[in-house]
């Protein structure tokens, strides 16, 4: 509880920060940090087979540093809060500051979460019908400071944290039986380097370029981890037009992680990317998937899309080329919310061997 204190305060303060910078704002103060500030707020609503149906509601803050130029990205700071059907809680502030006509980008989140999530036992070959769930609450910060050094291409450090103090499984279950390192709480404390490559013409509904992300992290006990373990990961996406308004968009994944890595920072099918395969249905320390969806206008604002995804995990990288793959698709619709930006509401049907999933939300899988 002290944990969410905290955070509701740290939200609370930027709440009457923003308002304070945007009275100076109008009054035409010459010592406020940010210009042009722009606030806008929205109600939310989603569906996902891990949270079922959810609401609540979002801020966003938009504005430029001092003495940025207005033809560059704006900043942003995000104050989200929403709550699901199965009493879960989501407090979220994800954020981007954009300086020296973005030369240098610092991205990141600071978050507060009550979840379940979906432990079947590790491996490609886990059974469907050992599915237990385990309740989690932790508070969440990501941390990412790059700075160009190409055209497109970033370098920077980043940095990971999740508390999880207050983990509660299944008496009796597999996951109490298990050997996974994190069972009994444990804190990731996680530093590393990223960097990304990005030529997409918008961010929210790319129609043309790439964005290739790569990441190398370590945990450090000097930092309060738990556990001492490294992982990487590199995630490429693809976006070609075809005709006037048709899209084919692929993305390729591949991540690796050592021996002691925390079973609820496995790499997992069930994301995004192979959406009809239930949440972390197979989970491993290696992961290989891809995906290839194809998207279309049909009338107006509504827009469709056909995708297929396999992937597969395993205890090794190696092994991820000679393994069983899990196969999803699927089918979507698009209804535009923003034209000059793209956003779209998404609601997807997906289905793989073991039945089918719907997906209710904003923004495209990737």
């Amino acid at each position: 509880m002290a944990h969410i204190s905290k955070i509701i305060v740290l939200a609370l303060f930027l709440v009457h920060a923003g308002q304070l910078t945007a009275q100076k704002q109008a009054q035409g103060s010459q010592d406020s940090i940010v210009k042009n500030l722009k606030i806008s707020a929205f109600p939310v609503a989603f569906y996902t087979p891990e949270t079922a149906f959810g609401f609540g509601g979002i801020g966003i803050a938009n504005f430029w540093l001092k003495e940025e130029q207005k033809e560059t990205r704006p900043s942003s700071v995000q104050l989200g809060l929403s709550y699901t059907t199965k009493s879960q809680l989501l407090l979220y502030m994800p954020f981007e500051f954009y300086k020296k006509n973005e030369r240098w980008r610092l991205l990141g989140e600071l978050g507060f979460y009550k979840y379940f999530y979906n432990f079947y036992g590790v491996g490609v070959d886990s059974r469907e019908e050992d599915e237990e769930t385990y309740e989690v609450t932790f508070p969440r910060a990501r941390l990412a400071l790059m700075r160009d050094i190409w055209p497109n291409f970033y370098i920077g450090v980043g940095y990971e944290f999740d508390n999880f103090s207050s983990l509660k499984i299944e008496e009796g279950g597999i996951l109490e039986a298990s050997d996974v390192p994190g069972k009994r709480d444990g804190t990731l404390s996680n530093i590393g380097i990223r960097v990304f490559y990005d030529t997409r013409d918008n961010v929210f509904y790319p129609t043309e370029g790439m964005y290739i992300q790569g990441n190398l992290f370590t945990s450090s006990k000097i930092l309060g981890a738990s556990f001492k373990y490294s992982k990487f990961e590199l995630d490429s996406r693809y976006y070609q037009k075809v005709g006037k308004k048709q899209v084919i968009a692929a993305n390729l994944f591949l991540g690796g992680s050592s021996k002691n890595t925390p079973f609820y920072d496995l790499f997992y099918l069930g994301s995004k990317r192979t959406r009809g395969i239930n949440n972390r249905r197979f989970q491993d320390t290696s992961e290989l998937s891809m995906v290839l969806e194809y998207r279309f206008p049909i009338a107006g604002r509504f827009g469709g899309a056909v995708f297929g995804s396999s992937g597969t995990v395993t205890p090794t990288l190696n092994e991820a080329f000679s393994s069983a793959y899990k196969n999803a698709g699927g089918v979507g619709i698009r209804y535009i919310i923003n034209k000059r930006d793209g956003v779209r509401i998404r609601a997807d049907y997906g289905m793989s061997s073991e039945g089918g999933n719907f997906y209710f939300t904003i923004k495209e899988a990737f």
